[in-house]
């Protein structure tokens, strides 16, 4: 690759990364506003169903109706279990009557590994893993194969979209900027994913303490021991911890999967810090919650 060439990728890679924040960050608010619209809409007319339950009647399969669930393509609800979602049968009936439903909900919805994803953007598997090492985009979702290895799953609407915008990163000697990172280990994945996670968790939490329990659920036990001294308020974001990985894994899988649910770097543990102590500030001036909710182990 050209110097000139090579300049350009590297621009070309700085100004993906921060498109994509920009989109992510729009992405939350814009699904924000849709989930309080909806609830408010559900708390009117009554009625909401649970996730499995609205799979079965939008004929969909419940890992495709959990995905849109995730990535703010349908509104849900809060339920009387902390962090069980459903879908209200206003949104149902929207679903319903929009255009190319189902399908084009399953293309945008989609959700790939690397493999299939190195199909999609015509690269190998390996480039498409160089690219998210250097966080040109973000993992959605995790899981364990039968060989107990990572798995890294993405929206393929969103790999489509870079391999579109970014042809220059697609094929060639990847640039220096990223070479040199890649060499020094660098891998943008877990990081990304956790501020990702974190933030669809904080979208559908419906109280300050559940968003407080999200920040608090990527935070080193020190660390969290150090900004909430309290061991009762302690004990009650334990008890309200989201499921980061859902489903939730088998406890024997926590050695594999271990390392990608802590923010161990204070760098990027400062942020979920700061919003931590916010919405406990808040959460302080609610009634701190009863819980009746189900407290499998959540990994």
């Amino acid at each position: 690759m050209s110097a000139s060439h090579a300049s350009h990728a590297s621009h070309t890679m700085t100004a993906t990364r921060t498109a994509t924040r920009t989109a992510t960050r729009t992405a939350t608010r814009t699904a924000t506003l849709a989930t309080a619209t909806v609830t408010a809409t559900a708390r009117r007319e009554g009625g909401s169903v649970a996730v499995r339950r609205a799979a079965q009647e939008l004929g969909l399969r419940p890992a495709e109706l959990d995905a849109a669930v995730r990535l703010g393509q349908v509104a849900t609800v809060g339920s009387r279990i902390p962090w069980r979602r459903q879908v209200p049968r206003s949104e149902l009936d929207r679903l319903r009557s929009d255009d190319g439903f189902p399908a084009a909900l399953r293309e945008r919805s989609l959700l790939v590994n690397a493999t299939a994803g190195a199909r999609l953007m015509g690269i190998a598997p390996g480039r498409l893993a160089r690219l998210a090492r250097c966080g040109c985009f973000s993992p959605v979702d995790v899981r364990l194969n039968h060989h107990r290895v990572i798995v890294w799953r993405y929206v393929a609407a969103e790999l489509k979209t870079f391999a579109r915008e970014s042809p220059a990163l697609l094929s060639g000697p990847v640039p220096e900027e990223m070479r040199r990172a890649l060499a020094a280990g660098r891998d943008a994945r877990p990081r990304r994913w956790r501020h990702r996670r974190t933030a669809q968790l904080v979208r559908q939490a419906t109280t300050a303490w559940q968003r407080a329990a999200a920040f608090a659920a990527v935070l080193e036990p020190p660390t969290l021991a150090f900004d909430v001294p309290d061991p009762g308020e302690r004990a009650l974001l334990c008890r309200l911890r989201p499921p980061l990985i859902d489903p939730p894994l088998a406890a024997e899988h926590a050695d594999v999967v271990g390392a990608l649910l802590t923010a161990s770097d204070p760098e990027e543990a400062r942020p979920y810090r700061t919003r931590l102590r916010a919405a406990l500030a808040e959460a302080r001036q609610e009634r701190a919650p009863s819980l009746t909710a189900d407290r499998r182990r959540r990994p």
